[in-house]
């Protein structure tokens, strides 16, 4: 491995908290992290569940992305398909080698794997991660009506730390495999990439770049700003100029929606995305300014002079719906000249990006669920964790998605982001870890004001974080091996109640959860008996008088093995008491 790369391996290994792992594994999940970034965008994502497990054949991650999303289960699938009525899907596979060479045997195998994947003989795969990803597959197959766009496309990455140089032998092998996953007659396109040291680097190097638009805004005006705002423009601009801002350079979707309160809504099943296709479709090219609210964009930066410059770290927190539809009707004839209205706002102060974002999206309907990355509880929240002491229990909560990408100084492994908090709180004071396995905004209206209540203490918040951020390091150092594995937020119930033993915590009590919180952070702090008490805890959920059926994917999602846990628990420790 070349000293380039190497040192962005231990970069890769250092920021995520990966020591301890054998180098093959670090490796493997440092070329899954850069490669699917590229496809989706997002540092928040977990490397590991993109990886097939130990020992599969022949290919190491999996990425299948639904309608710019990154999916792990056939439960997010179903919720984007419900909602947006459509699938456009991508599938990403991934091989590593720390070879310094590519082989010609190597690439075989992994595209005849591959191509296994999609065929009857995927009953030869055994790991639970790929059992899982062939269940989304088939999921995905079984709902093709929903591919209204295209079929799946098909991209194969094989990693190698050597040199890319076009061998004619190499180059043949790809084409002749490429033709064989064609002939499949299952994708819009198939694409098989060589991916050598160079290549890595730029891919790694990418994770760390700010989201960037280079643009040309010549109809525009300055808008009277406050002290907090360095500069606000409102304008026309042609959509030549305005995909720039929403598409990269692969022609894919940006992750640049991530503070919008409203998720897209396909078409066919919202009214108003179907007059905005309408307006479109029916050549009213002229109208779509006049008949569109627009765009809402905040930044943090702006360079550049005059009519053009690049605005950097931004988010569309207003016209969602608006930015979609435009990308489905990106290839109409004319739409490069449509202008849409777009108002352009920098600032660094988030109390004042919060206000803008409340006020454009208060013109339509919006529930309290919608609003709830937005909420007073929310900032101070990631307030509370920059305030905590820099020691081995530090965390930071990212309430934007990438919000610390670009931050150096701050270990990856240890930023909680708002899925992940979610789901932890849930799983540990709420006695739902039945239901984190899907979409964590299904998970918040089932909550409702159950999370990110302000009566709620931080304290819980974090608490929650730091076990599920104590539990994963065990698992990856493979302290905790068991077939329990699976069920890390059921571990977390337990590992909550053999400390307190408490069924149903009150977070509205403060004190009580304060004296709580403190005696699960003195266990956490006692390596001996964290251990303990974590181990304990997956005995539990394996005792033979649970009767958990293992072999039963979907247990770990049913209410019912919840209640199974809980009402042992209860007989074991309360009852006589």
């Amino acid at each position: 491995m070349d000293t380039i790369t190497r040192g962005f391996l231990n970069d890769f290994i250092e920021r995520k908290g990966y020591t301890k792992l054998k180098e093959s594994v670090q490796f493997e999940y440092f070329c899954n992290f850069c490669v699917v970034n590229k496809e989706f965008d997002s540092i928040s994502f977990d490397e590991k569940l993109v990886s097939t497990g130990n020992s599969t054949q022949g290919i190491d991650g999996i990425a299948i992305i639904v309608n710019n999303k990154l999916c792990v289960n056939v439960g997010e699938i179903q919720q984007i398909m419900e909602l947006n009525r459509v699938l456009t899907v991508t599938f990403i596979f991934i091989q590593s080698k720390t070879s310094s060479s590519f082989s010609n045997e190597q690439i075989e195998n992994f595209s005849r794997w591959t191509k296994n994947f999609f065929s009857d003989k995927a009953d030869l795969f055994t790991t639970d991660e790929m059992r899982n990803f062939i269940e989304m597959r088939e999921f995905i197959y079984l709902n093709t009506r929903f591919m209204k766009e295209r079929n799946p496309n098909c991209i194969l990455y094989f990693c190698t730390t050597g040199k890319w140089e076009n061998d004619n032998n190499l180059v043949s092998i790809i084409d002749s495999n490429r033709k064989e996953i064609e002939d499949l007659e299952l994708f819009n396109k198939v694409i098989i990439n060589p991916i050598d040291s160079k290549s890595l680097q730029e891919l790694y190097r990418k994770t760390k770049e700010p989201v960037e638009a280079s643009i040309k805004f010549e109809r525009k005006v300055n808008i009277p700003t406050i002290t907090e705002i360095e500069v606000a423009y409102s304008g026309l601009l042609p959509f030549s100029e305005f995909k720039k801002i929403i598409i990269d350079e692969t022609g894919k979707m940006k992750s640049v929606f991530d503070d919008n309160i409203r998720d897209y809504l396909e078409q066919d099943n919202n009214p108003v995305n179907n007059d905005i296709s309408k307006t479109i479709q029916n050549g009213l090219l002229e109208q779509f300014c006049i008949l569109n609210n627009g765009v809402t964009i905040v930044a943090d930066e702006i360079t550049g002079l005059g009519d053009s410059f690049t605005i950097s770290n931004y988010q569309i927190v207003n016209g969602c719906q608006t930015s979609n539809v435009l990308y489905e009707n990106r290839f109409i004839d004319g739409i490069e000249q449509m202008h849409i209205p777009v108002k352009i706002i920098v600032t660094s102060d988030q109390t004042i990006k919060s206000q803008i974002t409340r006020a454009t999206n208060n013109q339509t309907a919006v529930n309290a669920v919608e609003l709830e990355a937005l909420t007073d509880f929310q900032r101070n929240l990631e307030d509370y964790f920059k305030a905590l002491p820099k020691d081995d229990f530090k965390l930071y909560y990212e309430r934007r998605t990438n919000q610390y990408k670009s931050s150096d100084d701050i270990p990856l492994y240890r930023v909680i982001n708002r899925e992940s908090q979610i789901k932890s709180l849930a799983a540990m004071f709420l006695n739902n870890p039945q239901n984190v396995t899907g979409n964590y905004g299904r998970l918040i209206e089932k909550l409702g004001v159950e999370i990110f209540n302000p009566e709620h203490d931080f304290f819980a918040y974090y608490i929650s974080s730091l076990t599920y951020f104590e539990l994963e390091k065990l698992l990856n150092e493979n302290v905790l091996l068991s077939k329990s594995k699976r069920f890390r937020y059921h571990i977390l119930m337990v590992f909550r109640f053999l400390i307190t033993k408490v069924i149903n915590p009150n977070l509205k009590d403060k004190g009580k959860t304060s004296r709580t919180c403190n005696e699960i952070l003195n266990v956490l702090k006692d390596d001996t008996l964290k251990i303990e008490t974590f181990k304990k805890a997956a005995e539990i959920i394996e005792s033979t008088d649970l009767n958990i059926n293992f072999d039963d994917r979907k247990a770990v999602e049913r209410k019912d093995t919840t209640d199974l846990i809980i009402e042992y628990l209860v007989d074991t420790y309360l009852k006589n008491k």
